[in-house]
């Protein structure tokens, strides 16, 4: 918030809201999607729960992957300008 000009502070955040709400969604997709892959229409029970356990690491090492990929993002923006 503080890398923009003061009348545009209400754009930045909404524009941080809407991102933050759009990552949102899409990990719930991601983590939906990869257990829907490996369990199908199957109850999450004791009798499949290796298969529950094999899309959660799945689903983590995805989300792991992503997080790296935000670090090396941020870090190639470069530094900011001070005011």
């Amino acid at each position: 918030m503080s890398s923009v000009e003061k009348r545009y502070l209400g754009v930045a955040s909404a524009t941080i809201a809407t991102m933050r709400l759009a990552g949102q969604m899409m990990s719930m997709a991601i983590a939906t999607l990869v257990l829907h892959a490996f369990l199908g229409e199957n109850k999450i029970v004791q009798d499949n729960h290796v298969l529950f356990m094999t899309s959660m690491r799945i689903i983590y090492a995805i989300f792991a992957i992503l997080c790296v990929m935000g670090v090396f993002a941020s870090l190639a923006r470069g530094k900011r300008e001070s005011r």
